[in-house]
């Protein structure tokens, strides 16, 4: 797929997008900016004031208009999906059901309406670019992302991403991602191929609160694996206790399936953050393990970055280049050492030696290579029956 370029302005404190030539690549947390009047399809017109610039993030988000709550979206309906499986009618070696992390920041209307074409072009543009660098061709996949209401950056951060998200404004993004993967399942899904949920950020916390509420995935339904990238603040023990007798487990391993596999990346000298707690569930995403082991680095593979400069362009460079690459249990933290001087570390946005924003791109290689492989366990465990 061909991407147009589109330059945004950069804010500070929030992540942007990106261009480079050859790739290009948006922020996890990066910033949607209604800077002028734009009327949804089948809404009513904005006032000036819900559509002016939206300021930096605050730990306290104050909303002088009335707050607008946008309508779900209707599954049924092709507008609401921003991915829908692939031309191949061809049966894939696995699926994926995928939830975009935040994409936008206006504290105005802090729910997402995909029914902003800017709000859709973001969201397209950010899951080619993902998916462009976790899909390999010898191995087809189907991708299944549906547009879902997250809450704005600012308004994620205030939650704080508290154990009970019910009454707060992530509430419709959560349930948006039940709706939307019920329609999947019953519509688009293939029996017999196994399905893998990715979600990063917020995205990652609509996915976990999928699986929790939902005791019909399972391995056996076609679940493979979770990852559940950037996962704020949830311990190995709260994660075992939420899927306790389910047949879900937090991974151990490169290829064990009906699993769930988190990570939160920082530098070893890095700060307290909003996404890790001590304890906090962690996996290595280069060597499948959840203990200090270091990662072998030296499997060159493309990797990517993103840095927040209107001089320096995003793009990527190899694995191993990295200085050093290890889970961390105690600080519930995957540590990755980065070269002097360097420009990946996208410039502190979310803080000192906080990597959140690159949680999938810094093991873009890696990841890709890691889906094929619990796809495949996943059916070897799980034959398709013989023919009649």
């Amino acid at each position: 797929m061909i991407f147009v370029p589109i330059v945004f302005r950069l804010m500070r404190l929030l992540p942007a997008v990106l261009l480079c030539p050859a790739l290009f690549v948006l922020a996890s947390c990066s910033a949607f900016r209604a800077e002028g009047p734009e009327t949804p399809a089948g809404a009513e017109p904005e006032s000036a004031s819900e559509t002016s610039s939206a300021e930096p993030a605050k730990s306290v988000v104050e909303i002088s208009a009335p707050l607008v709550i946008p309508p779900p979206p209707d599954y049924a309906n092709p507008a609401s999906w921003v991915r829908t499986g692939g031309p191949d009618p061809a049966p894939p070696e696995f699926e994926v059901f995928y939830i975009y992390p935040t994409l936008f920041q206006n504290k105005l209307r802090p729910v997402m309406d995909h029914r902003f074409e800017r709000i859709r072009t973001k969201a397209d543009n950010y899951i080619g670019l993902t998916f462009g660098l976790l899909t390999d061709p010898a191995h087809p996949l189907k991708l299944y992302a549906p547009f879902v209401r997250q809450a704005d950056y600012s308004t994620a951060l205030e939650t704080d991403f508290a154990a009970d998200l019910n009454g707060t404004l992530l509430q419709y993004g959560i349930e948006d991602t039940k709706t939307a993967f019920e329609y999947y399942m019953k519509f688009f899904h293939t029996p017999g191929v196994p399905f893998i949920l990715v979600g990063h950020s917020q995205g990652a916390s609509d996915l976990y609160e999928l699986l929790r509420a939902s005791p019909e995935i399972t391995p056996e339904s076609g679940f493979a694996a979770a990852y559940l990238a950037g996962l704020p603040k949830k311990t190995a023990k709260e994660i075992e206790r939420d899927f306790a007798g389910r047949g879900i487990r937090l991974g151990k391993g490169a290829d064990d399936t009906g699993v769930i596999l988190t990570w939160n990346t920082v530098a070893e000298d890095a700060g307290d953050n909003i996404f890790t707690v001590p304890g906090g569930a962690v996996i290595n995403p280069v060597n499948w393990k959840t203990d200090d082991t270091p990662a072998d680095l030296s499997d060159s593979q493309d990797t990517a970055y993103y840095y927040v400069s209107e001089k320096e362009p995003a793009g990527t460079f190899k694995a191993s280049l990295l200085d050093g690459a290890h889970a961390d249990p105690a600080r519930g933290a995957m540590v990755v050492g980065l070269p002097g001087d360097s420009q990946y570390d996208a410039s502190a946005q979310m803080g000192e030696g906080i990597f959140h924003s690159n949680d999938i791109f810094f093991f873009a290689g890696f990841l890709r290579e890691n889906m094929v492989r619990r796809a495949a366990a996943w059916r070897a465990k799980h034959p398709a029956p013989p023919a009649e």
